[in-house]
């Protein structure tokens, strides 16, 4: 009878040991089922539970098909599982064991907002790897106003209340040690002065881009003083950043810095305000793209299809959209373990780059589908193939 690797029950079990050293208050039962859900999530590339069912089916032979549903849905609908302290607990444990391969020690952070199908929307916090991202703190919410705008508008749901913002700004903030130099970055919709001091007052950057329609007040040279001016009435230049230092803002006069530049053609100019580091200020508010995104689009269609959950109660939601989390965090690690250790991987080669005229070499493969790719050729594979759960990330 010819061996398998890395079988459903090796996998899960491997998942099984991390849990239970790195969580320690998961229940028995919670235990039993989580890793065979996360095995399942992957495995369908989907988190409906019919789907995760099915791919759990082998494993489960002498169990219905509508019975493996029912536990899974159970587990999601349980509020003895706290998803909060599982994905913190998790990725405290990736923090502490980040291999950061640059000497300046710049984490940038993305915070945004992500909806779904299912009328949920979700306030999530990304830590940048490569061109990718990871996700590190998030929470969602029933939301009452479908349009963004409106919601900000009209307060909308908790997930848009800038006191939440701010938890999560301060929690982040503690997953990192001092040696760190943390860079926030957002676009328009998080420009307040209250989110701008809290990341000052916490030792951090903050690179977040402004609405045109603000005043500030800035020195002009016909006056030869301070006056007000809106931002929309100051020159930006195709081929250099316009840089103001020591401007104020609101009606506080909030002191800070801002740069314009007409990035790439934009039909806008960015104005990004920023209390540090004013020369990199439009290269690093330009490593918001690619990082949020791409976990969005992880989760969604271009990968888990979160999109596809319907009617579940805020809990069973919550948990899924913490497994699929999970899921995201797993396989992206599992890219950068595949990037990074590529000589364990020497007769199993996956094209994760090409190599252009006029570019040089191009990463073609997300981080997530490198991960992806390699779990899905190590699962029952007649040959060994290295499928490491220890959740060690590399900096790419």
């Amino acid at each position: 009878m010819t061996k398998l690797y890395n079988t459903q029950t090796e996998i899960t079990n491997k998942f099984r040991e991390f849990l239970k050293k790195y969580i320690p208050s998961l229940r028995k039962t919670q235990l039993n089922i989580i890793p065979e859900i996360i095995f399942g999530m992957i495995s369908s590339e989907s988190v409906v539970s019919s789907d995760i069912a099915k791919c759990l089916k082998n494993e489960f032979s002498f169990i219905q098909l509508e019975s493996i549903q029912r536990r899974i849905r159970r587990v999601c609908n349980n509020e003895l599982f706290d998803h909060e302290d599982f994905y913190n607990s998790l990725i405290i444990s990736v923090i502490s064991k980040y291999k950061l391969k640059h000497k300046d020690k710049r984490i940038h952070i993305t915070f945004d907002h992500m909806f779904s199908h299912d009328n949920y929307v979700t306030l999530m916090f990304i830590m940048r790897v490569g061109k990718q991202g990871i996700p590190i703190w998030f929470k969602s919410f029933k939301q009452e106003y479908i349009n963004k705008k409106v919601s900000l508008e009209k307060g909308g749901t908790i997930a848009f209340n800038e006191a939440l913002i701010i938890e999560g700004i301060k929690h982040v903030s503690t997953l990192f040690n001092k040696s760190f130099d943390l860079i926030f970055l957002a676009d328009r919709w998080f420009n307040s002065e209250k989110i701008l001091s809290t990341i000052a007052s916490l030792g951090h950057t903050y690179c977040i881009r402004l609405k045109k329609n603000i005043k500030i007040f800035i020195h002009d040279k016909k006056e030869g003083h301070k006056i007000w001016k809106w931002l929309s009435d100051l020159p930006s230049h195709k081929y250099h950043a316009i840089v103001h230092k020591d401007i104020e803002l609101y009606d506080s006069k909030y002191k800070t810095n801002i740069v314009i530049s007409k990035y790439l053609n934009t039909k806008d100019p960015w104005i990004i305000v920023t209390n540090k580091d004013v020369e990199h200020a439009i290269q690093n508010y330009s490593h918001r793209f690619g990082s949020i995104e791409c976990v969005f689009k992880n989760q969604k269609s271009n990968g888990l299809y979160l999109e596809a959950i319907n009617n579940a109660s805020e809990k069973a939601y919550n948990t899924m959209y913490t497994m699929a989390c999970t899921v995201v965090l797993f396989l992206t690690i599992l890219g950068t373990e595949y990037s990074k250790n590529s000589k364990c991987y020497k007769n199993e080669k996956i094209v994760t780059h090409k190599v252009y005229k006029n570019k040089g070499k191009v990463r073609v493969m997300s981080l997530f589908k490198t991960g992806l790719t390699l779990f899905h050729r190590a699962i029952n594979s007649t040959k060994y193939i290295r499928l490491p759960i220890r959740f060690i990330l590399y900096d790419m």
